[in-house]
């Protein structure tokens, strides 16, 4: 081959890496631009209703806003030729809906709360406009979703903040799993060098602990080396709420086979600035005495101060926040370790030296009868050490 032909090739070479290079630049671009292809609905909740006329028949073409009251980021949508309108991947929080269309009067639904991995409902009625301009609801919860088959319960920032959740290592959200129906009692598991997070886990509904997921805003949280614990439990305070779907699961929840589906989600900054410093403090003194302990039994020494806090708000209004925290805690117990040792005296004779010759007992015979106290040749086998 000619040193020109030498050259084309070459040149050909490098402008199909480029090329290469660029297409995947163009692909991850549009992934990072495109969020809703992206992000699963164990991350976001949905929100959806029809919306109708005073006798009941679908009003297409509504105009529906949808706005977090805590970040005054506003979605909008439309109603189909059925009348239904739907918002996916809602970031959770506390909305404001607004549901307006020609003719009609406005309607809006105040205090509607969207949780992560799951639909909420809001059906609206619309009144003519002649009638009516805009007409007020405050929404409250609902007492039974339709729109889902997933068994799911939600551990909402109150129950976090008011509930009683201590573990070994502090305050965790883990200890809540004793309230949801199907969970077993929640344990620590393995050592505290096997399991320094001290996390915590349990069987749900007869299955294998190894059956959970937990994930922290969409991330799998797993402890390779012993996959029933979970690698990392973040602070109690800077979770905004859980989510935990043990039985018939939606198919992004990925749970073939699995027990439960534990969905955590940290808090995010909002328009306005938040922040508080916290400290969990128990020690021996704070602790009841066993019954069982004997009688003139002292309390060794078990103090665990936890202390931290966070802070969110605000870069840009409406557009841009920040939520960032921390937390360390510290443990000082007194430790002690029994073991039974020998006598010194079947240890050492006169001279100082070892042997344990008056261990003993005078006429035995090692080879036929071995006793404690016996040497013998790793070579032969034979008790002549």
């Amino acid at each position: 081959m000619s040193n020109p032909s030498l050259v084309r090739s070459a040149l050909n070479s490098h402008k199909i890496v480029w090329l290469g290079t660029a297409v995947c630049a163009v692909l991850l671009l549009s992934l990072c631009l495109s969020p809703g292809a992206a992000n699963a609905q164990v991350l976001y909740g949905s929100l959806t209703g029809n919306v109708t006329d005073p006798s009941g028949a679908a009003v297409p073409g509504a105009h529906v806003e949808a706005l977090n009251v805590n970040t005054g980021v506003t979605r909008v949508a439309a109603s189909d030729a059925s009348g239904i309108y739907l918002f996916n991947e809602l970031q959770p929080g506390t909305y404001k809906v607004t549901i307006s269309a020609m003719n009609f009067g406005a309607l809006v639904t105040e205090s509607v709360r969207v949780d992560a991995n799951t639909t909420r409902r809001v059906d609206v009625q619309l009144q003519l406009k002649q009638q009516v301009e805009t007409v007020t609801v405050t929404n409250a919860a609902p007492l039974l979703q339709t729109d889902r088959a997933d068994v799911n319960t939600q551990l909402e920032s109150s129950q976090l903040a008011n509930l009683p959740l201590t573990s070994s290592a502090g305050r965790s959200f883990q200890a809540l799993y004793r309230i949801i129906p199907g969970f077993g009692i929640a344990v620590e598991t393995n050592s505290g060098s096997g399991n320094p997070q001290r996390s915590m886990t349990t069987n749900v509904n007869g299955g294998s602990t190894q059956g959970n997921a937990t994930r922290i805003d969409g991330a799998l949280d797993t402890y390779t080396w012993l996959p029933a614990n979970v690698a990392y439990v973040p602070p109690v305070d800077s979770i905004e709420e859980v989510n935990v779907a043990t039985n018939s699961y939606d198919a992004e929840q990925g749970m073939a086979g699995g027990s439960a589906a534990i969905n955590v989600h940290i808090k995010s900054g909002t328009n306005s600035y938040h922040g508080e410093a916290y400290e969990f403090h128990n020690d021996q003194y704070l602790r009841a005495l066993n019954r069982f302990n004997p009688v003139g039994f002292v309390k060794p020494r078990d103090i665990l101060n936890q202390f931290g806090g966070n802070v969110g708000g605000s870069i840009k209004k409406n557009k841009v926040f920040f939520f960032g925290d921390w937390e360390r805690t510290v443990r000082r117990q007194f430790a002690a370790k029994s073991a039974s040792v020998p006598n010194p005296a079947a240890l050492f004779d006169s001279s100082g030296n070892v042997s344990f010759a008056p261990a003993i007992p005078a006429g035995t015979d090692c080879n036929a009868t071995p006793v404690k106290g016996c040497i013998f040749d790793p070579n032969t086998g034979a008790a002549n050490g």
